[in-house]
């Protein structure tokens, strides 16, 4: 073990090794510099003397034994010993052999001047989707007003019902696409804001996915209820997790599995959203354990007309962006063989986060 221990301490990788029980065994060296903390003091400890996030997960890592699965944290904040936070990304992974059952901890850093790449590639990839949306958008709007207007012409002139109703159907799509192509388009976003529960618009997803769903989909919601309101536009926001519902639905469809989606919200610390720093941030992650998405196309499937077998439509996700970009936040993607993730970040009002828990504590 020890010899084991001495190669594991040479590597750059941060690794925490816990066993059955959740108590710690080892940590690297690189981990310990990360965790800010030392094998020493906490060999044997529970990992919650390590780490912990916001809402305890020690549920999900007795299924990761169980199941003999992995746990992924994608963007998260970790809480360490005396009230330090971190930005942190880890994988908790199943490992057995016959003398130990655990699992392996391995973390990555969110902040490091090594990300700066995959950084400018978002940024990147951002400015191309809103040049490229506001493009689309043109040459899409004069031929629909043609089209729409034809309809109506002939809407007016038909006297057969049956016919005039295909004329209407017409018209209804028509005004459906310039809906959406408003919606793609950067001047079309017209935030009607107000302060909501985030909470009660999520509470809307399973009845959404109920309507349009015959197949039996799970649906785990793991709510962060200290949450304050967020100054949002409700109709758009909402249209962001029907969008997300969908594309998971129709990659559930096309491998024939059975699906579960988990959403989870937290207060995120100490976060920069878009380069600018808040101290605190509402994170929603929307999880499915479908197929995942293509190594080709990860990077660029905000783009609108991007699309693959496991993402039904190459608009969803480009309108999705542009719905929270206009409010300020953030959206990231991660993605392999076991699921997608998708992370929203919000800004949260300072004002408004104090409010709410100055109230719980008179509350409490």
């Amino acid at each position: 073990m020890i010899f084991f221990e001495n190669i594991l301490d040479e590597l750059s990788a941060k690794i925490l090794i816990a066993d059955e029980n959740l108590d710690v065994l080892f940590i690297n060296k690189s981990a310990e510099d990360y965790l800010c903390t030392s094998l020493e003091e906490n060999r044997g400890q529970n990992i919650e003397k390590v780490f912990k996030e916001k809402i305890d997960n020690e549920i999900e890592l007795q299924e990761v034994l169980e199941k003999k699965n992995s746990l992924k944290r994608h963007i998260t904040t970790i809480f360490l010993k005396d009230n330090l936070q971190k930005r942190a990304s880890f994988i908790a992974s199943y490992f057995s052999n016959d003398d130990f059952k655990g699992i392996i901890f391995e973390f990555f850093d969110n902040t490091k001047s090594g990300s700066l790449v995959d950084k400018m590639k978002k940024r990147t990839a951002a400015s191309v989707t809103q040049a490229f949306s506001r493009g689309l958008a043109h040459e899409i709007k004069n031929p629909l007003s043609g089209i729409r207007g034809a309809a109506q012409l002939l809407s007016q002139k038909i006297k057969n019902p049956q016919k005039k109703e295909f004329a209407n159907i017409i018209l209804k799509e028509s005004d459906r696409l310039a809906s959406i192509v408003n919606k793609v388009s950067e001047t079309g976003f017209k935030l009607e804001q107000s302060f909501q529960n985030i909470h009660t618009i999520l509470e809307r997803i399973p009845i959404f996915i109920k309507n349009i769903e015959k197949q039996k989909i799970q649906i785990v919601k793991d709510y962060d209820p200290s949450l304050p309101l967020l100054e949002i536009d409700r109709a758009l926001i909402s249209q962001v997790f029907f969008n997300l519902a969908t594309n998971s639905i129709e990659a559930f469809k096309k491998k024939n599995i059975s699906g579960k989606i988990t959403i989870r919200s937290r207060v995120a610390y100490e976060v920069y959203i878009n380069n600018r720093k808040f101290k605190t941030a509402c994170q929603i992650d929307f999880i499915d354990n479908g197929p995942g998405i293509p190594d080709d196309i990860i990077d660029s499937v905000f783009f609108p007309l991007v699309s693959s077998k496991e993402i039904a439509s190459g608009l969803g996700l480009s309108i999705v962006k542009g719905i929270i970009n206009q409010h300020g936040g953030s959206i990231d993607c991660s993605s392999d063989e076991t699921g997608t993730t998708f992370t929203i970040l919000l800004p949260i009002s300072e004002i408004n986060f104090e409010k709410t828990t100055r109230k719980e504590g008179i509350n409490g």
